[in-house]
């Protein structure tokens, strides 16, 4: 068994960036280390080229380095996989065209691996392109877990190797994404909350090794997710919570929005407590992160085509994001495509998602997040990489973001009868987009608020991700919120198992 990492970092505004390749041979304990790119030294590495793993995780910089590369892998396809994992298959690939993102993906001809894209949107999860992108998604993401164990086992006994807050940060940001990566397959592999929270779902992996792990239910999956992020709360909380620049002293400390910090393992907890019904304390996190003014909502279109500089993905509100060096082009193959038909979104689809209803289209994002660059149709732009962006504006794919905090706060205030307290919610974040805040008296039904609330999260996160998971949390029919024209099938929230696993893991 071959457990393989990658490793980047993002070093100074001057774009000095490293990476390198970590494999972990369980077999044997053996390191191999393979440098691909380096701008200075960050690792001694022997002359031969196995290194005795208690030897390369036996100083603080090993540990850095060890759970960069985590971090990196989130940019990178799995095992057997094509496309990027969180820069494209949990974002702006494959879970948006679930969600029916882009309206043209019915054609058979559109996109790079055009036939997976076009399985996808039918849900053809028994299709072999599609299939061996989940298998991926499944194996790569254990694979991570699995990187994260090795790491928190060896770092046991250890905190006198490291200098500052760093073993607090390396062991609670390891984790916390030890709980992200178990969520979002329980997301993906696991039944529905709303129906199946006792069924069977997946296996939660704490110990490094290669005894299987019993599968645990939703709701025990939920709580496990939990109690580790309330680990990692108390850890991180003893760091330098947020830096947004370059720390001059260390290039780990520097952009920790690409780490999975404090306030984002915060909303992190909101969003899990959300999945999991507990309304109570999915909107104490959310109104924490709110609360901590860190992350301010947008006060005018600073994506717009007037600006200098278009920050398309509204960078201060950003909890989490992924760096992705491979970011243009996963945008070229997908939507800036020079020749060939990108996925994209229908005039009368972006009529009907961004002006209909409470909506208009002074939208920001309506005006912003599409470029017509092809025959005139919009297609969808919020990350591409304009050539004067600046330094820690680039290559970022968000994860968890401050608009989702308010979301979640006026479903949980919208739940216990509070209309004024929800729509004050969903208006911070109307108005920071350029539309008139909602009149608490036009919402006597809750169900008329919630549908308010589930059409910011269309809106919202196109190209991201969320409003698939959104609609598997509630249950939602997709035929009622989506114009998809697919027959659905029973189980379609829940992708299918890696044969391999149900071999191995009964």
């Amino acid at each position: 068994m071959l457990i393989t990492t990658r490793n980047i970092t993002r070093m100074t505004k001057s774009k000095t960036r490293y990476a390198y390749t970590l494999a972990f041979k369980v077999a044997g304990l053996l390191l191999f280390v393979v440098m691909l790119t380096g701008c200075e030294k960050f690792l001694d590495v022997p002359p031969k080229d196995k290194v005795p793993q208690a030897d390369l995780l036996k100083d603080e910089q090993g540990f850095k380095d060890a759970l960069t590369g985590v971090y990196l892998s989130m940019d990178k396809p799995q095992s057997g996989g094509s496309y990027g994992l969180y820069t494209t298959n949990l974002s702006m690939g494959m879970l948006s065209t679930l969600a029916y993102n882009y309206d043209n993906a019915t054609s058979p001809a559109v996109g790079v691996g055009s036939t997976f894209y076009n399985n996808v949107v039918y849900y053809a999860y028994t299709d072999a392109t599609v299939r061996a992108e989940l298998d991926g998604i499944w194996a790569g993401m254990y694979n991570n877990i699995a990187n994260l164990n090795n790491l928190l086992d060896n770092a046991e006994g250890k905190k006198e190797i490291f200098t500052r807050d760093n073993y607090n940060r390396v062991k609670g940001e390891a984790i916390a994404l030890r709980a992200l990566f178990h969520f979002d397959l329980l997301r993906m592999f696991g039944q529905p909350p709303a129906t199946g929270m006792n069924t069977k779902a997946i296996p939660y992996v704490t110990k490094f090794g290669i005894r299987p792990t019993s599968y645990s239910t939703v709701a025990q999956a939920l709580d496990s997710c939990i109690a580790d992020l309330n680990i990692a709360k108390a850890l991180l909380a003893e760091t330098d919570t947020l830096s947004l620049v370059h720390a001059g002293y260390d290039a780990f400390s520097s952009y920790t929005q690409n780490h999975l910090n404090y306030w984002a393992v915060q909303g992190l907890l909101a969003r899990v407590y959300l999945y999991k019904g507990d309304k109570d304390n999915a909107e104490l996190y959310a109104r924490s992160v709110i609360g901590s003014n860190k992350f301010p909502l947008i006060a005018s279109n600073v994506a717009g085509t007037g600006n200098p500089v278009r920050d398309r993905t509204f960078y201060q509100e950003q909890l989490f994001a992924v760096y992705s060096s491979s970011i243009k082009n996963y945008n070229t193959d997908l939507f800036n495509k020079s020749s060939g038909t990108p996925l994209r979104l229908l005039p009368a689809g972006k009529t009907t998602l961004y002006s209909t209803g409470s909506g208009n289209a002074s939208d920001y994002r309506n005006i912003s997040w599409f470029d017509n660059s092809v025959a005139g149709i919009p297609v969808p732009s919020k990350f591409f990489q304009d050539n004067n962006l600046p330094y820690e504006l680039q290559n970022i794919v968000p994860v968890i973001r401050v608009s989702e905090m308010y979301y979640i706060a006026a479903e949980c205030a919208n739940a216990k009868g509070d209309v004024t307290g929800a729509t004050t919610m969903l208006n911070k974040v109307r108005q920071s987009r350029g539309l008139t805040a909602l009149n608490p008296a036009g919402f006597t039904n809750p169900d008329t608020l919630s549908i308010e609330v589930m059409r910011e999260y269309q809106k919202e996160f196109i190209q991201e991700g969320q409003t698939w998971f959104y609609y598997k949390r509630l249950n939602k029919d997709l035929k009622q919120v989506t114009s998809t024209t697919a027959a659905i099938p029973a189980d379609v929230y829940v992708f299918p198992i890696p044969d391999k696993e149900k071999e191995y893991n009964h």
